[in-house]
């Protein structure tokens, strides 16, 4: 067996990585993909130095032209790790192998290894970044003309799981609606703060760089299209805990969704169903399941990437200018999280694109919970004569009893010395039709709809994963993109 078929993690998986990401995320974090973005980010700099007489052009051009995995040894490198322990100096080593031997001196010219690996990693963040809101604006849009579509569909609200009051299946989806809108607000808002680069040096002076130190950081990161930040965050690891922490939120409303979903399928209740298609099987004993099993496990993605997220506030605490045990710990919880994320958004898209709405089953449950689920606007018919509390009381004991004694509480209620010396039957049946009593719920559905749908004309029309697109796997590894 070959190394290549050596897959032990789940998102490598050849048979079950579906199931925890996509193709396009796992791009982002191969291993060539990574040791390219590192060397795209040392021809960079070597240019960025050049464009401030820094190191001679010349120089910085044969890097430039020599730094492609492709013309690398990655043998080499590979067994370099082994020698030094140190996880940049073996590729950087190889590089120079293959640069002119005077140029191959001005590689990684005043810069530490982490200032190189914390600005690739940005990279792959924004990356990622592009994905989730792409794909979280499409889950958006597909919410919204879910919402729109049910606005005016009866269904029963359900409280600590028990039946409550009637509203519309809309308003339950403008509620996940305004969630989502929330948390892609939060996305963008980090933005500015999360994709910066790194070029301080070794305890964040720029000592090495002379004068022109705070030039050379805004030219280097202008030129990967990242931003500068005042201060050197070697130690400082708050944008990457804010990043994991959003990523957490964002899956916690998928699993929300999904969860509702899964619950509704219940055979007792049986209102909506995820996707299904024929062949499709539930159990390998029971042939007639139909298992909610996509819905299950977006909720699984979203436990896992909530445990990433405390590693993100693990992270905060580092001692003095630099401390690995933060770092190390990124390159786990960034690229687990960002895969498993991609891969959430990836499910809940296909859940929410055909996701089965059982209407007649919706319209029969309504009809039988009718009485209960407007007792509260038999209070107040029946407070406006008896007083509040008193119809209260009154519904209350009745409640119980038809519970209790299993009667039905029209007949109980009309049995009762203060409502039928008071009220016809027909008047009660009209006051208990749960269609009269769905409040302002098309009204809510419409202006959340309505606010989302401003917020998402403010933005650009379209989200840049060009640099995705450009995932190397094999033989576009080394097309570096760097001009």
């Amino acid at each position: 067996m070959s190394m290549c078929d050596l897959s032990s993690h789940i998102v490598d998986s050849r048979f079950y990585s579906s199931g925890y990401t996509t193709p396009e995320a796992r791009k982002i974090f191969c291993d060539k993909y990574r040791y390219q973005r590192w060397l795209d980010v040392e021809t960079a700099l070597a240019l960025t130095q050049a464009d401030l007489d820094m190191i001679p052009r010349w120089a910085a051009e044969n890097i430039r032209d020599n730094a492609k995995l492709s013309k690398l040894d990655l043998e080499a490198v590979k067994e370099g790790l082994k020698v030094t322990s140190h996880s940049l100096m073996p590729l950087l080593e190889a590089l120079r192998c293959i640069c002119d031997k005077e140029a191959g001196q001005f590689i990684h010219f005043g810069a530490t290894t982490q200032d190189i690996q914390d600005t690739a990693q940005m990279l792959e963040i924004r990356d990622v970044f592009s994905i989730v809101e792409r794909d979280l604006t499409t889950i958006i849009h597909k919410v919204s003309r879910l919402a729109e579509r049910y606005q005016d569909l009866v269904t029963i609200g359900r409280t600590h799981t028990q039946h409550a009051l009637s509203m519309t299946l809309g308003l339950k989806m403008a509620v996940w609606l305004d969630e989502l809108w929330r948390n892609h607000e939060r996305l963008l808002s980090i933005k500015k703060r999360l994709l910066v680069s790194q070029l301080f040096g070794g305890v964040g002076t720029m000592d090495a760089f002379g004068d022109k130190g705070f030039v050379l950081l805004d030219q280097f990161s202008d030129r990967l299209g990242l931003a500068a930040p005042n201060t050197a965050w070697h130690a400082s690891r708050d944008r990457i805990a804010e990043f994991l922490s959003t990523l957490a939120l964002i899956s916690g409303i998928m699993a929300k969704i999904a969860d509702e979903i899964r619950c509704l399928a219940r055979n007792e209740i049986g209102e909506l169903e995820e996707p299904f298609q024929f062949g499709k099987i539930g159990s390998s004993t029971m042939p007639h399941k139909r298992n909610p099993e996509m819905c299950e496990q977006v909720v699984v993605l979203a436990k896992l990437i909530n445990a990433n997220s405390g590693l993100g506030l693990d992270g905060l605490i580092s001692e003095h200018e630099r401390d690995y045990r933060s770092v190390r710990l990124e390159w786990v919880s960034i690229t687990d999280t960002s895969l498993f994320v991609c891969g959430q958004l990836s499910m809940m898209k296909e859940i929410l694109s055909d996701l089965i709405v059982h209407e007649e089953r919706i319209e029969q449950n309504v009809a039988e919970a009718a009485t209960c689920i407007s007792t509260e606007a038999l209070m107040f018919f029946l407070g406006a004569s008896i007083g509040k509390q008193i119809a209260h009381q009154l519904i209350y004991e009745i409640s119980m009893e038809a519970i209790e004694e299993g009667k039905p509480f029209l007949d109980l209620l009309m049995s009762h010395s203060q409502i039928f010396s008071r009220f016809s039957r027909e008047e009660i049946e009209k006051v208990i039709n749960p269609g009269n009593h769905v409040g302002l719920s098309r009204e809510v559905v419409q202006r959340t709809i309505k606010h989302v749908t401003d917020g998402l004309q403010q933005l650009p029309d379209t989200i840049d994963l060009e640099s995705v697109r450009k995932c190397p796997l094999s033989e576009q590894c080394g097309s570096g993109s760097i001009s």
